[in-house]
């Protein structure tokens, strides 16, 4: 067992796409069933900026296991992405309320709600990293590796 075995990317990728799927459904349907006056077919591009994101998020998870990026210097990366992926959903919300400006509270809400879940999968992601980097450093003490 290695430091890089920290990384279960196979698992990793399906589980984020589908949180990401069933979240974006849930909360397109709750608008849908709850909201229909605040409901606008706009609010889809909600789910698919955050199933790129996911991607995104994907890809780099693959290239830090590729290059064999020790774990405390892959939680950096990963949170550098979070800042870059924050400047950038800010800006995308703000652009969006001043030049498109149909039902601007409920895609600011709905895009909130869809954020704070992407980064509870993300903060997921990152606990996993570094709670088996620990048991893997663990093994290695027990054992002299």
């Amino acid at each position: 067992m290695t430091v890089y075995n920290v990384y279960i990317i196979p698992k990793l990728s399906r589980v984020v796409i589908a949180w990401i799927m069933v979240f974006g459904i849930v909360e397109l349907g709750v608008i849908r069933i709850f909201f229909p006056s605040h409901f606008t077919p706009l609010l889809f591009f909600i789910l698919l900026y955050f199933l790129i994101l996911g991607v995104v998020l994907l890809l780099v998870m693959r290239q830090i296991k590729r290059r064999k990026i020790h774990p405390g210097r892959a939680i950096a990366r990963l949170m550098l992405f979070n800042v870059s992926q924050m400047l950038l959903s800010g800006m995308i919300m703000v652009a969006y309320s001043y030049l498109v400006d149909i039902e601007r509270y409920a895609m600011l809400l709905a895009f909130s709600i869809f954020y704070i879940f992407f980064m509870g999968i993300k903060i997921f992601i990152i606990y996993n990293i570094d709670r088996r980097h620990k048991l893997t450093k663990e093994y290695e003490v027990e054992y002299h590796i």
